[in-house]
Parts: structure tokens; sequence; C-alpha cells
């Protein structure tokens, strides 16, 4: 049976103009999982608050939306509107590891509180409109904390839990923990999704054999430092001009984000965080990729690309994916 593998949510990068580009030109995921957005009181939903979620644009892929709070009454209003939308599944950011979100005992710092996790869980269960999933972290700082989350979260009808065998503080740096991952995931008793640090297909393939009973992948920064990764590891064709697919997705979105940006720095802001990842594609345009990071107008900006592309060409690097 073929893996299934979903977009992982990656806040500022992810969003509604990225997906629709990237979508339109790269294979192999079957489902993808939104940024989240913030829960807020039932009387403080404006409706601009939904603007990155739209069924309508996200065609052929099925997106699950993510909620990031502490107090389930906006967890509950925000999914009501969710499932107006169109969603049928809402998801709850337990794994943010940011600070400025942790240290309001949001994402990952809510972790050392099974309490406060219990009862959230109790409210958002018995009102959600939706049927709710859980992406969370090992804990905050202890990766002991989720094996004390587990009998709560197998208490409540989830769709399935996420788990990022990392803890907060670490952010995205150092090994996963599968050991950890192991551990909780052998003391559940709902479908457990792997997410974190699949970069290649050797990593997929020690991770699938490691876990037989892990069905559904998460994959993240990995899928846009390499966009082909999820179709091959669906053993999809390979790609033969895999620069021109490249050069197509990154265009488009170069294009659209013109459309709905305002000025150069706020355009060039955000295709340079993704060349922080897809650069990775480009393993010898390093002069060129470095003009990309200085670039401050859009002409410069411009032929800094042309200057990857070029380089890549001339190094083989379009051959066959």
């Amino acid at each position: 049976m073929p893996p299934i593998i979903t977009l992982a949510p990656l806040h500022g990068v992810t969003n509604r103009v990225f997906r629709k580009a990237y979508f339109r030109h790269f294979s192999g995921f079957d489902a993808a999982m939104a940024p989240f957005i913030a829960a807020v009181k039932p009387e403080k939903l404006p409706e601009r608050h939904f603007k990155d979620l739209s069924p309508r644009e996200d065609k052929g892929i099925r997106l699950v939306p993510q909620v990031l709070g502490n107090e389930a009454p906006g967890f509950v209003a925000t999914a009501r509107i969710l499932a107006d939308l169109g969603y049928d599944e809402v998801n709850w950011n337990l794994g943010c590891p940011f600070p400025v979100v942790a240290n309001k005992r949001r994402g990952s710092g809510l972790l050392p509180f099974p309490d406060l996790i219990e009862k959230f869980l109790d409210e958002a269960c018995a009102g959600s409109a939706l049927p709710i999933s859980v992406k969370l972290r090992l804990g905050r700082r202890d990766p002991g904390e989720i094996l004390a989350l587990m009998p709560i979260l197998n208490a409540h009808p989830l769709a399935r839990i996420i788990i990022h065998p990392r803890v907060g503080i670490q952010m995205y740096r150092g090994e996963v923990d599968l050991e950890g991952f192991a551990a909780a995931a052998s003391l559940s008793s709902h479908k457990v999704v792997y997410n974190g640090d699949i970069k290649d297909i050797r990593t997929f393939e020690a991770l699938r054999s490691r876990f037989p009973s892990v069905g559904e992948w998460m994959i993240g920064r990995w899928a846009i430092s390499d966009p082909f990764l999820p179709a091959r590891i669906r053993r999809e064709p390979r790609v033969r001009d895999r620069l021109g697919v490249l050069r197509a997705f990154h265009d488009e979105l170069y294009a659209d984000y013109r459309e709905v940006l305002y000025g150069p720095a706020h355009v060039l802001d955000k295709m340079k965080e993704i060349w922080g990842l897809l650069g990775k594609s480009f393993p010898r345009a390093g002069r060129p990729l470095g003009r990309i990071s200085q670039a401050r107008t859009f002409e410069a900006y411009e032929r800094a690309v042309d200057g990857v592309f070029a380089a890549a060409g001339a190094a083989g690097d379009g051959a066959e994916d």
C-alpha cells in the first residue's frame, strides 16, 4: 500500500500563494496542512482571519486547517467557521516551538500542563463541528512529557495524532528522537503520523522499516528543499527536465507574490525565505545564490535567479531527477 504523504505547515512559507504554485508543478502529496491561525473569541472573528484558507483556491488536494490556542471556546468557534467553509478536519497545534508562542502556554508551551490539555480537549471535542487531530512534539523541554499525555489523548475521539520527535526548545536543531517517537506511538490508541527530517528516500525507507504500523508521513522543509522528494517516495515516473519544472514553479510563485504583496522589499523578503530552503536543490550555484540574498531590487533579483539556473544548467543539475 503506498504511503500517505502530507505537506507539513511552515508558518510564513506554505501559505495559499505558495500552495497554489507548488501543487501545480510538483506531485506526490496526498494532502497539506495549512499554517496555523489563532483561535479567536467568537465575537472577534473577522472574515480576514481566514484569508489564507479557501477550498476553492486549494483545488485538487485536501487541506487541513490548523488552529493555535489554549482556550476551547475560541477553538470551537473557529472550527465552526472552518466547517462552514467546507473543511472536514481541524488540527490543534501543540507543537509550535517559537518562544513568542510557547511562553504564552500555546503550541509546545502547553505540553508540560496535562491538566490544561485535558480540560481543553474535554470542551473542544464536545463542541467542535469538525473532527479534531493534534500535532505535537515530545515535550517543551523534557521528551517524557508526551508520555504523560498519551492517556489523555487516548481518552478523546481524535482523528489522529501527528508527532514531531523533538522537544520545543530544540526548535529544528539536533537529531530527531526516534526512541521517543517509538515510546509515544506504542502508547497511542489513535492513528499516529510521523513528522520530522524526512530528507531523502533512504531516510524515509529506514523510518518506514522501523515503524511499520505508521502509514502516514508528513514532510515540511525537505519537500521545499527538494520538491521532487514526495514523488520519488511514491515511486512516480522520474522528471526529465528538472530545471525546467523548478523554473516554471519559481516564475509562477514570483509573479503571484508580485500581485499580492506590496513593493520590492516585501516580495523579495518572501522569495529569499523560499530560496533559503529551495537553494539546496542547486548545490553548485553558490555565488549566484549569494546574489539572491543580496538583491534589493526586482531587476537585481531576476538577474541573480537567471544566474542560479544558468550555473545549475552548466553543471548538469538539470538532468533527469
